[in-house]
């Protein structure tokens, strides 16, 4: 579970959960002065976070609370996510609400994945940060969240068509994409 940076400033790290049959990816990317910590799994003890920045994690969706509040105290960090989502963590902001200052970070909401599915966009560093919306597992091609997990999938395919342009991405659950991401994205049926 060490980490490992699969581009400038964007850090990895995953583990495979036997109570959800998946691998849990979670990301540490920082842009400026703000590090987001995305949809974290507990951090490895070798994750390196420059000590200047502000720290945030974010849940991209209902499901991935993950170890966000025990990352919180360990890494200093506010959690923020999706408005009109229910949570279990006692103190969350949402982006909805007054969101500061976020360094060119966008909020893409995604409906018709899980509750609240919002991806992320950094046009600077032309990177998108998916939770559950799209999967690249290995073993398996790229693909939009099985139907059973989602609220609406013919939605959320559509959503994903109207994503703005970014070459690389990264996801909640598997292996990123490092170059034409939007481009082989938009193509999934």
């Amino acid at each position: 579970m060490n980490p490992f940076e699969v581009l400038p400033g964007v850090l990895r790290w995953s583990l495979y959960s036997p109570a959800h049959k998946v691998e849990l990816t979670s990301h540490a990317v920082t842009a400026g002065d703000l590090t987001l910590i995305f949809d974290p799994i507990q951090p490895p003890a070798s994750l390196n976070l420059p000590a200047s920045a502000r720290r945030r994690i974010v849940l991209t969706n209902a499901n991935h609370e993950r170890d966000a509040h025990e990352c919180s105290r360990q890494l200093g960090a506010e959690i923020w996510g999706p408005p009109d989502v229910e949570f279990t963590l006692p103190a969350i902001h949402r982006w909805g609400d007054a969101i500061g200052d976020w360094s060119g970070w966008n909020p893409i909401p995604l409906p018709g994945g899980a509750d609240g599915e919002t991806a992320f966009h950094c046009p600077d560093r032309s990177l998108m940060v998916f939770g559950d919306a799209v999967v690249h597992l290995p073993g398996r091609a790229l693909e939009i969240l099985p139907e059973k997990y989602c609220r609406d999938r013919s939605r959320l395919a559509a959503s994903l068509q109207r994503l703005p342009d970014f070459d690389h991405a990264v996801f909640a659950h598997g292996m990123p994409l490092l170059r034409n991401a939007a481009d082989r994205i938009r193509s999934l049926p």
